[in-house]
This record gives structure tokens, sequence and C-alpha cells, in this order.
């Protein structure tokens, strides 16, 4: 089992009892996985895996799929032996668990961000999991989304690197979207400041 399925199943044993129908990421990541390797499909896993994936614990409660635009096709095909339906234009469940799938296909306009999605291919991997999008991609991600979430677990991913890291990360962020990086920065580094008082 890789390290981000272990993680998701970790949390969702703690959050089970608060919660007992939490869904069951960690059960319908591999299932995901098999299904896009049928299809022949790059892609890159996004959203709240991508984020445990990087060492923010959090719970999520589904599967966030960036794919390129021609691939919706190739995923209908693949979907009925492997336990997935096309349940809306851009979402499939996953029948045994039920989990959501939300594909974000590129081109697509990135709700509430006035950007549109870009293509996998584009965006940097995560050494550790190569289906995954590295830091730069998902910060990319988060700070075109502009939602409260989106910038919560920036500011946490963020609290987690050291100035050099940091500095990487800021290079690695387009232009236009640098300033909104610094400010989630600041706002991670004030909250350690209040962590440790």
């Amino acid at each position: 089992m890789d390290e981000t399925v272990a993680a998701l199943r970790r949390i969702r044993r703690f959050v089970a009892p608060m919660k007992p129908d939490v869904p069951a990421i960690d059960d319908a990541l591999p299932a995901l996985r098999r299904l896009l390797a049928a299809a022949g499909i790059g892609y890159r896993l996004v959203g709240g895996v991508a984020v445990v994936h990087h060492g923010y614990v959090r719970a999520t409660e589904d599967l966030d799929v960036l794919v390129p635009a021609d691939a919706l096709d190739a995923l209908d095909a693949a979907c009925g032996a492997h336990d997935f339906e096309r349940t809306a234009s851009r979402r499939l469940t996953h029948r045994p668990t039920g989990v959501r799938v939300d594909l974000l296909v590129a081109g697509d306009p990135i709700p509430r961000g006035g950007d549109v999605y870009p293509d996998p291919a584009t965006l940097d991997a995560s050494d550790a999991a190569p289906d995954v999008v590295g830091l730069a991609g998902l910060a990319r991600l988060k700070l075109m989304g502009r939602r409260h979430q989106d910038d919560a677990d920036l500011v946490a991913l963020l609290s987690r690197l050291d100035e050099g890291a940091y500095l990487a990360l800021e290079g690695a962020t387009p232009a236009p979207l640098r300033s909104r990086l610094a400010a989630l920065r600041a706002d991670a580094l004030d909250e350690l400041r209040l962590a440790t008082e």
C-alpha cells in the first residue's frame, strides 16, 4: 500500500467514530488508479488527496483528478469493467464505496477563478507518486481556485516549508499568483508564531 493510501486509511479510522458514513477514499483511490491506467489516460491527482499526500492531514470526501480534454470517451469505455459509473458530465462514482470522483478537465473553466484547468502534463509531479501533482502545481491550482478551503490548505502546507523551500515554490509560481501566495505565507508564519507563544 502506498503512503497516500495509508494516510487516507488512518484519517478514515480517526474520523469514523464521529462520522460513521465517511467515504472510503482509501479504497476508491487504488480502483481509480486502475481505471485510469486501463483507459490509458495521463492524469494528476489533485484536491484533498494531493493535500494529504503533501503532508497536511485532513479528511476529504471525494477524489479530484485532472485529466486531458480528450479523456472522457476513454474513461466511459473503461468505467463498467472497473466498477465506476458516470453520474454527471464531469463526475464518476465508484460503485462499491459510493465515492465521488470529480473530473477536472483541461480547458474547462475553474469555478470562481476566472482561469481554466491546465493540462495535467503541464503540472509537476510528486517525486514520491508521479500520478499526484507536485507541490508547485498544487499551489497553482489552489491559488487559481480561490475557495476558502484552497486558502486553508495552502496556509497549512506553507507552514511546513522552511524559507528555502518556500522561495523555490514562489519561484515556480506564475507571477500573477505570487502576491496571493506571499499573503498566504504571511498567514502561515503568523499562525506558527501564535502557536509558539
